[in-house]
């Protein structure tokens, strides 16, 4: 298509509108040859006048192959799109181009989001208005201000892609303060740590500082832990991972954790290793108890030994009071008590000597008449059959702390905190 000399003239006259952003973002980086191309295709657009492949070529002192190369360098950078045609030959599309701006700061929906750029109105180059999602700007401000720079093309470009992909402007915004706040700025560290805390469900401000919070608290035992050792340095990845075993799988918390590393001083070669075996024995032990891991332990074993055989020696004091009560109530008593402790004694003996059948079973029909009497005289004189018996805290181990199949006894926990208070007594 030809032009007329007037309209040559006048659009030489007027003003191609070149987006800074292309300036600044695209420019820089591309061919020199490819930005001329660029450019002399965006005045004809601007201009709404057309203009061959070929005749652009010369114009600028290219060749097509130059020409189309140049246009599939912007089509790939996405500020332009190619528009086949069904017209022969080997150039047969239209050149596009885009709003950069509305590329790098999207449209909305007007119902979600009815403000416009005012000022800064964007058109594109048919005259429509496009909407500026004024959200998205504001956190590329927000997130130059964290870095102290302006993004690049690619980090908005980035940036904008995981918005589409459902993570939240608060979610970018306190990853880019908890990284930069660690010194970490490259786009790479920062997206791991994005995308690690999206597979968290960290999508809200306030779960995201306290998720922070608890992190930092971690690292804060790490160093801890290792300065305890000895060690100043930042923990390894096997070492974090035992320290967090620590907390999250055996129930740990700082307190008990630092107190198992004071238990290495007096090792020769203190690590974590050390401090691991002494958790996993207290671990075990607070299991045996049936005490939490973090209470602290101030009875010992042979301090609960030492109380139940107090408790076993109350028993049976208590035991014999009762007896020498019932004596004195009933003397008939006493004289049957003796016959039967007689019988007992001669029965056990007999079954290791000899005893014949018939022996064994006339002794037991003889015990068995003298504690129907004796249960028959108890209840003539008030007393309960059993009173007389010894009777222990718990039945089931008889106050040693061991049941009858040889396992703790499930009274060791009420058995630790009564040791504790008479411990304390006895001082």
């Amino acid at each position: 298509m030809s032009f007329t000399k007037g309209k040559v003239r006048d659009y030489y006259l007027l003003t191609t509108d070149v987006e800074n952003i292309f300036i600044n973002e695209y420019m820089p980086g591309a061919p020199g040859e490819y930005v001329k191309v660029y450019l002399y295709g965006l005045l004809y657009a601007q201009q709404g006048l057309n203009m061959s492949h070929e005749t652009l070529a010369a114009q600028l002192n290219l060749t097509s192959d130059q020409v189309v190369s140049a246009w599939s360098y912007w089509e790939s950078m996405g500020i332009v799109k190619r528009i086949f045609s069904s017209r022969p030959g080997p150039y047969n599309f239209d050149i596009e181009f885009a709003s950069i701006r509305e590329k790098m700061y999207g449209n909305v929906p007007s119902e979600i989001h009815e403000e416009r750029a005012s000022d800064d109105e964007l058109t594109d180059f048919a005259g429509s208005e496009v909407l500026v999602d004024t959200g998205l700007k504001e956190l590329y401000d927000d997130l130059e201000d964290i870095l102290g720079r302006l993004l690049s093309n690619e980090e908005q470009k980035t940036i904008s892609g995981w918005t589409g992909e459902g993570i939240t402007y608060e979610l970018i915004r306190e990853a880019y303060r908890y990284c930069c706040g660690k010194g970490q700025t490259s786009m790479k560290y920062i997206s791991k740590v994005i995308m690690a805390w999206k597979e968290k469900g960290l999508l809200e401000k306030e779960d995201i500082l306290d998720y922070i919070k608890k992190l930092e608290e971690r690292y804060g035992l790490y160093r801890k832990v290792l300065n305890s050792l000895g060690l100043r340095r930042n923990a390894t990845s096997a070492e974090k991972q035992m320290i967090d075993g620590w907390v999250e799988e055996l129930g740990f918390n700082e307190e008990r954790i630092l107190a198992a590393c004071d238990t290495t001083l007096s090792a020769a070669n203190p690590n974590l290793r050390y401090v691991n075996k002494v958790l996993l024995n207290w671990r075990e032990e607070a299991a045996d108890m049936g005490r939490d891991v973090n209470q602290k332990v101030t009875v010992t074993q042979a301090v609960l030994n030492k109380y139940y055989e107090f408790l076993r020696d109350e028993a049976q004091a208590k035991a014999e009071a009762r007896r020498k009560e019932v004596y004195e109530a009933v003397p008939a008593l006493a004289g049957i008590d003796q016959e039967l402790t007689s019988l007992g004694s001669k029965l056990s003996r007999g079954l290791l000597s000899g005893m014949t059948r018939d022996q064994i079973e006339e002794a037991r029909k003889q015990m068995a008449m003298l504690e129907e009497e004796r249960a028959v005289l108890l209840t003539e004189n008030n007393f309960a059959v059993d009173y007389t018996d010894i009777k222990y805290s718990c039945e089931r181990c008889s106050d040693t702390g061991v049941d009858e199949n040889g396992l703790r006894c499930s009274c060791i926990k009420d058995r630790t905190g009564e040791a504790e208070i008479w411990q304390n007594q006895k001082r």
